[in-house]
């Protein structure tokens, strides 16, 4: 798990007012083992050093605000804190004198072990803050059945209220189910300890599964909002590599499930006018069907590279293919080509037809080739 996310969701501002006397009682705590005048705590943000939290015990440091890596007059002593082998935040100790050897070891000593308590702290509130959101998602969907049940009769009746039906069901289920993979990723990476095999096992499972529905109810609700165009485009310059590589690391246990090895060859440098949202929808749908109708311990490439004024993103597996008479076919709305193989997925039938869609509205070009048995590769192409 990325840990500057990680820090990220720990100290934010909503979290900071329920915080102080937590953090007070942790600096009474470190004041009692050797001296300082001042303390302070900060944590890693996009690259740098916030400062979360201060106390003094000195007047005259009433007014003090130190810089993590500017020296002042004052003496300083800089304790890390680490996840993973990650630096994620630094104790900050300053006063005038000078701090002996032994009161150094002494604070790297109870720093240690109060690093560990201000982490079950944080990520306690991470999981309560889940927790929040989990509940009063499932008050909403109480609330949205009752008021669905109501309109019945009238989805029945026009093709728009069903729409609107789907759209909301889909918006009702998705808020749990971000819960969920939330949950399971913390247990997958170990956040609150060592899981055995068959604990493993069954977390990678639980993530699995709910990243393959999130992904169908995502199909659903973006059909709906293309059908009663009201899909928006939020342009602006993104890396598409750093979207590509987002994917990646978002779709990675559905590729492990199967051993598939998925390899990036990067051969673009720069940034393209785009909506990011819409583009990383396109690359999850796509790898999201390499992955699928890829053998077991084969891969899935993909390459991106500029050619004159247009980028183009391939996408190309190694599984069962395409007949070359249901090429264009593949793109039309719930159409699941008669494959045996194919049977074996469950699918809404939307996803290359909401990714047509969407790479038409940035306007680019999806092309394919495949032969059966013998791979498909997507090909995207985007002015620069």
């Amino acid at each position: 798990m990325n840990n500057n996310l990680l820090t990220t969701a720990y100290f934010n501002e909503e979290n900071l007012k329920d915080s102080d006397k937590f953090y007070l009682d942790c600096f009474l705590k470190l004041k009692k083992e050797f001296n300082f005048s001042y303390c302070a705590f900060f944590y890693k943000t996009q690259g740098k050093y916030i400062l979360f939290h201060k106390h003094f015990f000195d007047e005259n440091f009433s007014n003090y605000t130190p810089e993590i890596n500017k020296k002042d007059s004052f003496n300083r002593l800089k304790i890390p804190i680490k996840m993973q082998d990650s630096v994620i935040g630094y104790f900050l100790f300053v006063k005038k004198e000078n701090f002996t050897k032994q009161e150094k070891e002494k604070a790297k000593k109870v720093c240690l072990e109060i690093s560990y308590i201000i982490k079950d702290f944080e990520i306690s509130k991470i999981f309560q803050n889940q927790l929040s959101i989990l509940q009063s998602a499932i008050v909403e969907k109480n609330l949205a059945t009752k008021k669905l049940e109501e309109q019945n009769e009238k989805l029945i009746e026009t093709d728009k209220i069903r729409s609107e039906f789907l759209a909301n069901v889909s918006h009702e289920l998705r808020t749990p189910l971000n819960s969920i993979i939330g949950f399971s990723t913390a247990l997958k990476d170990e956040m609150l300890g060592k899981l055995n095999e068959k604990q493993k096992n069954y977390t990678n499972k639980i993530l699995t599964s709910a990243i393959h529905l999130t992904g169908l109810i995502n199909d659903i609700l973006d059909m709906t909002k293309i059908e009663a165009k009201g899909m928006k485009l939020n342009l602006a310059f993104f890396s598409p590599v750093g979207t590509i590589k987002e994917v990646i690391n978002i779709i990675e246990p559905l590729a492990n499930e199967k051993n598939i090895q998925i390899e990036l060859i990067n051969k673009f440098e720069g940034e393209i006018f785009i909506d990011y949202q819409k583009l990383k929808q396109i690359i999850y749908n796509l790898l999201g069907n390499a992955i699928k109708f890829s053998y077991e311990n084969s891969k899935v490439i993909i390459k991106i590279y500029k050619k004159e004024k247009n980028v183009y993103i391939e996408i190309k597996d190694f599984g069962i293919g395409i007949e070359k008479k249901n090429h264009d076919k593949v793109f039309e709305k719930f159409v699941q080509l008669d494959n045996i193989y194919t049977k074996k997925y469950s699918s809404t039938g939307l996803g290359l037809t909401i990714t047509k869609e969407f790479v038409k509205m940035l306007g680019g070009e999806i092309n394919l080739k495949s032969e059966l048995n013998k791979g498909t590769t997507f090909i995207l192409k985007f002015k620069v």
